[in-house]
């Protein structure tokens, strides 16, 4: 079993971007994405009971809740919807969102889709931060055979949106690996 928190890759990247540069650093339990002032860290603990985890030994964090932490304070908990298809080529994946009302603006939630992989964060007032389209295939290709980091084009950021929200993205996207 690998040590918790034993780093298993890091990567910047976006430096020419007006929001970037981007740090990211995957641990065994946790994913941590820094954006500017912002660092959101998400804990991806298996928190079940130790039978189950014997019974069961891949853990579905997203299913029991992913606490997110901005800046060293809990913001935030990410939790798969129950109704969510998987997120296997057409359909999204949807991931719900809940916490401080400073950190968590109406609305707001995740989207996912495996194949190809292509991750969005919305809330009511629009698209935040989403996978850029043209990319997708490419960003796919580059995440499984070459090195953590390489990306062939950066995402689509809606004017306005704060640096914790996009690390968020980054570090759920993170998670997709």
């Amino acid at each position: 079993m690998p040590e918790p928190g034993k780093v298993r890759y890091d990567w910047t990247g976006f430096s020419r971007k007006q929001w970037g540069p981007v740090s990211v650093v995957s641990r065994y339990n946790t994913v941590e994405a820094t954006v500017g002032h912002a660092t959101i860290v998400l804990d991806l603990t298996d928190r079940r009971p130790l039978e189950e985890r014997q019974r069961s030994p891949i853990a579905t964090p997203f299913r029991d809740g992913v606490p997110v932490w901005l800046n060293g304070r809990r913001v935030a908990t990410v939790r798969r919807d129950p109704t969510s298809p998987f997120g296997l080529f057409v359909r999204w994946a949807r991931k719900e969102i809940a916490g401080d009302p400073g950190f968590v603006l109406p609305g707001m939630r995740l989207a996912d889709r495996s194949f190809p992989g292509m991750t969005s964060l919305k809330c009511d007032a629009g698209t935040l931060v989403r996978t850029n389209v043209l990319a997708a295939p490419w960003n796919g290709f580059a995440w499984h055979y070459t090195l953590p980091g390489i990306s062939f084009g950066a995402p689509c950021v809606a004017a306005g949106v704060r640096p914790e929200h996009i690390a968020l993205w980054f570090a759920i996207r993170e998670t997709n690996r």
